[in-house]
């Protein structure tokens, strides 16, 4: 393989004098840990690219199976979403849930153009609990657990409005699950429907009830508990 990859920073620590430690997903090899030597010098060349949250090409020097940054050519910094404090937030817990989700040498090119899509929407303002609701359902999908909602997750059966959300999906009258609304139903196959680059497009009404609700189904789907959610407002 190319020993270079358009990746985005899920972390970064500072290592040694002027050295950072970054955890990078990669569109092309899935989630890499890589060592960015001098780049917190003023005078680097990765010092713009080595940040949270930063795109960009980078070139690598792999050695025994690590990887060692040498290059670095910029992309987008999403500066705009470190001025608003929910926004900053959201995108530190989509950051975390893709550090706990992608594999290494797993590439995942549909979550990586996911995250990019929801960190633009961020950038350019638009709702960030909106963009959080989208990402769940889309991530969910993604990762092999779209919600099922043509029937019933337990028995097959044809579904009602209830959800069962242990069991990823809708219920029967039988089955044991919590009523909803039937539009929180239509919400969630709206997003399935829609694809991550048209994000701005799709017309999701917020409602506090439905967005505790996909909060929630983020936990039970999920192995962990993301602590950047304890963050958020």
């Amino acid at each position: 393989m190319g020993n270079t990859s358009l990746c985005i920073v899920l972390r970064a620590s500072n290592y040694k004098e002027s050295d950072k430690m970054l955890t990078l997903f990669s569109r092309e090899w899935g989630k890499i840990d890589a060592l960015a030597r001098g780049c917190r010098k003023p005078v680097s060349s990765l010092l713009s690219s080595t940040d949270v949250l930063c795109c960009a090409e980078f070139g690598f020097h792999i050695k025994d199976g690590r990887y060692y940054i040498t290059q670095a050519v910029p992309k987008i910094n999403f500066y705009d979403i470190r001025k608003n404090m929910n926004a900053l937030m959201t995108a530190l817990l989509l950051l975390e849930i893709c550090e706990k989700s992608v594999m290494p040498a797993e590439p995942n090119g549909r979550l990586f153009a996911l995250l990019a899509g929801a960190l633009f929407a961020l950038a350019n303002k638009d709702d960030p609990k909106k963009v959080l609701i989208f990402f769940i359902y889309k991530m969910l999908d993604i990762l092999g657990l779209r919600p099922m909602l043509d029937r019933c997750a337990v028995c097959g059966r044809p579904p009602v409005s209830k959800l069962n959300l242990a069991a990823g999906g809708v219920v029967c009258e039988s089955c044991e699950g919590e009523e909803v609304p039937a539009e929180y139903i239509e919400y969630i196959e709206k997003i399935l429907r829609t694809a991550s680059k048209d994000i701005h497009n799709v017309q999701v009404p917020y409602d506090s009830r439905f967005y505790a609700m996909t909060i929630r189904w983020l936990k039970s789907a999920l192995d962990f508990e993301p602590k950047t959610l304890l963050l958020l407002k």
